[in-house]
């Protein structure tokens, strides 16, 4: 018997199994879910599925790889939104997108978040996206240390490495249910935008150089 509703149906059998691959996960507290679990899901001939999916492995990547696609396309609409020649506005954009992408697909998140990060890396299609944002977010970075806005020594990569590791940890906690522990009158969403537009601006304001010493 099929779990998908009428709804989904209408969709194709890559939307199908990707969507069907989302609830179970949820429902199995995000155990791998099978090509074969997903084909009775969707009442689809496991042979046809495996058309397009030969494994699992094959199954968890395109569904890690729709993930992306829609964080990517978040974060872009959200910079383009922001003064280009504001390279820390446009970070913090970036940041508050993220955030707002992890609350709202938090099933998603927690696949990503959960997946082993050499699995990740050694899948070319997937490895594609990471490095993408990862290059945006030393572009803006580079951009704002050429502008004045950061030490001109300024370690770039470590600085987007401290960067990713803080968000991810306020989105975590955002999908924990773990913002509201510590801030239980604040909107989750709300306060770890705020932290983190104070992180930026922490950094900008600690990496800028001393006139005295120039």
């Amino acid at each position: 018997m099929s779990d998908m509703t009428p709804s989904d149906k209408r969709l194709g059998l890559h939307e199908q199994a990707i969507s069907a691959v989302l609830i179970l996960m949820e429902q199995r507290r995000f155990q791998q879910a099978t090509v074969d679990e997903v084909a009775l899901a969707i009442d689809t001939p496991i042979e046809r599925l495996r058309r397009l999916f030969p494994d699992d492995d094959a199954l968890l990547i395109a569904s890690i790889e729709q993930s992306l696609v829609v964080l990517m396309d978040v974060s872009r609409r959200a910079v383009v939104q922001v003064d280009p020649d504001d390279a820390l506005a446009q970070f913090t954009a970036l940041a508050d997108a993220y955030l707002d992408w992890a609350a709202v697909h938090h099933v998603q998140f927690r696949i990503l978040s959960d997946c082993d990060p050499a699995f990740l890396l050694q899948t070319v299609t997937l490895k594609r996206y990471i490095d993408g944002m990862t290059d945006l977010m030393t572009r803006m970075m580079t951009r704002a240390r050429d502008d004045g806005r950061l030490h001109p020594r300024e370690d770039i990569p470590l600085l987007v490495l401290s960067a990713r590791s803080y968000a991810y940890g306020l989105a975590r906690m955002i999908v924990d249910g773990r913002m509201q522990d510590w801030a239980p009158d604040r909107d989750p969403v709300v306060m770890a935008k705020e932290l983190s537009r104070d992180f930026v601006l922490r950094i900008a304001r600690s990496s800028r150089q001393d006139p005295s010493n120039t």
